[in-house]
């Protein structure tokens, strides 16, 4: 297991190759260990123990887990802009220039062509613009670059995996889950899920930065992490995993410690000044709920997240999910599991390896704890989280006495299929919106844009029964952007009908939300 020792290291016997003999010290200044070389664990004198250097990683590793990316995600490149892509892609008319380029990065209004909704994603919003420039609106290319940024993604995840894995086909099975499973499809096959693979993609390039120069600059981390955070606020948790490994791994002085991660806390404190208004608005002023509710339903997500990474089964771009109370049974049973597994883990000694991965994915969740969205549940949370999830499975398996190989390729091919039949729901708007109501009967959202496609082959009826069902269904878990497409289309179909009256309210409830809308 990695663990870098800064100061020094005593040598137990004989280094291949280095000069080194017992007893002999190596000053950490003068000789850097590498920390792949230097096993989690004492020796009998309280020294720590080196071992060789792992295989170099061959280019038929690296473009396996390529192929199983195209393999699992490949019928993407036939998708259609869906949802949050109108406003953020079709309709906006801030990535249609390049000379508009430097408002990307000064006005979070650019992230939509609605005047509400706005938020700080600079480098998403230009990859879209100069997607755009170069392909126009060809919904097959935005998500060809989401594929690609996928593959990236999978790779650097190969490269953490294999510096916390001595198995060198461990860590490559692992990167292959992360690959296929289906939960990521939602990642690749949408194209506004650009940023969580962009921020992941940065994310790990500042840690694999950071991690392999336990004594050189961590400049280049500190940038990596920078452009992260203009994908997605996430990136902010990339602060508490570097001092988590710190703390297990390297043990430095709090002086060493903080001469290093000084960089990252003065990025997060700027770009906190930066989105202030933002989180201001998000968190304090106009909250989505209270965040007393916010911490009761995200508590049941935890558990309901483990079940869509154990047994993707019954995935939705709308899962049915309820608002947590604190009379809610599933609330205290979801505590009650979570604290039990807890106890388990450290009543079991878990090494340090499972803990690392099992905080991982904690921390990486821990703003949605926080952070109210309209979304309860959202697959896409998890594309990092699955990472942790690979680690701990493969891990597993290993500790077992399972044949990781022979039951790896196994759970590979289940996730390959299951991910074939999500790009397969993915790639038409009627069927994932289908799916997503046979699903999730009691979500207002998969109502709204059930009706759209009766609407628009003029089966004004059957679309108005859809845009009803969503205003009594559950009608807060809309966003303001949904309320606003659910009130415009209602009032058309009304008006297609007949009905002015009706219509006229309906389009009043629209203007009173965006008074500049034109419907």
């Amino acid at each position: 297991e990695p663990v870098v020792l800064a100061r020094s290291v005593r040598l137990r016997g004989r280094l291949s190759g280095s000069g080194a003999k017992t007893g002999q010290r190596v000053s950490g200044s003068q000789h850097p260990v590498h920390p792949t070389m230097v096993r989690d664990g004492l020796g009998q004198n309280g020294t720590r123990s080196l071992r060789v250097p792992r295989s170099p990683i061959t280019l038929l590793e690296i473009g396996a887990l390529f192929v199983l990316c195209l393999i699992a995600h490949g019928r993407s490149l036939n998708g259609v802009f869906h949802y949050d892509d109108l406003h953020s892609i079709v309709y906006n008319p801030h990535i249609r220039s390049l000379s508009l380029i430097p408002t990307l990065f000064t006005d979070p209004g650019t992230f939509s062509g609605l005047s509400f909704g706005g938020m700080f994603r600079p480098l998403i919003m230009l990859s879209y613009a100069l997607t755009y420039v170069v392909f126009g609106l060809t919904p097959g290319w935005f998500t060809a670059v989401n594929l690609m940024l996928h593959m990236g993604v999978v790779l650097l995840a190969f490269f953490v995996l294999r510096r916390f894995s001595p198995d060198r086909f461990s860590a490559w099975g692992a990167a292959a889950l992360v690959a296929v499973h289906p939960v990521n499809v939602e990642t690749v096959a949408y194209i506004s899920s650009r940023s969580e693979s962009m921020c992941s993609f940065f994310m790990l390039a500042a840690f694999l930065a950071y991690v392999r120069r336990p004594g050189g600059s961590v400049w280049p981390s500190a940038l990596s992490f920078l452009l992260a955070l203009m994908c997605k606020s996430v990136a902010i948790t990339l602060v508490p995993l570097l001092w988590l490994y710190e703390s297990w791994f390297i043990r430095d002085s709090w002086e060493t410690r903080w001469r290093r991660l000084w960089p990252f806390v003065a990025v997060t404190v700027g770009y906190l000044w930066v989105i202030r208004a933002l989180l201001s608005t998000s968190v304090l002023q106009s909250p989505v709920r209270s965040m007393g509710t916010q911490l009761l339903t995200q508590v049941k997500a935890l558990i309901y997240y483990v079940h869509l990474l154990t047994l993707p089964w019954g995935l939705s771009v709308e899962h049915q999910f309820s608002l947590g109370r604190f009379e809610d049974l599933t609330v205290w049973a979801s505590v009650i599991a979570l604290a039990s597994a807890l106890v388990v883990l450290l009543r079991a000694g878990a090494c340090r390896r499972s803990r690392w991965w099992l905080a991982w994915g904690s921390v990486v969740l821990a703003p949605t704890l926080i952070v109210p969205l309209n979304v309860l549940v959202n697959e896409h949370r998890l594309y990092l989280v699955s990472l942790a999830f690979a680690a701990l499975v493969v891990r597993l398996a290993a500790l077992s006495g399972v044949g990781v190989r022979r039951v790896g390729k196994g759970i590979l091919a289940v996730m390959v299929l299951l991910s074939l039949q999500r790009t397969a729901v993915w790639a038409d708007t009627s069927e994932l919106w289908q799916d997503a109501l046979e699903k999730g009967p009691h979500m207002p959202r998969a109502h709204l844009f059930v009706g759209d496609p009766h609407f628009q082959a003029g089966d004004n009826r059957l679309a108005l029964d859809q845009y009803d069902a969503a205003l009594r269904v559950n009608p807060d878990h809309l966003s303001a952007a949904d309320r606003l497409a659910l009130h415009n289309n209602r009032g058309a179909a009304l008006l297609r009908l007949g009905l002015f009256d009706a219509a006229a309210a309906a389009y009043d409830e629209a203007l009173r939300l965006e008074p500049t809308y034109a419907p």
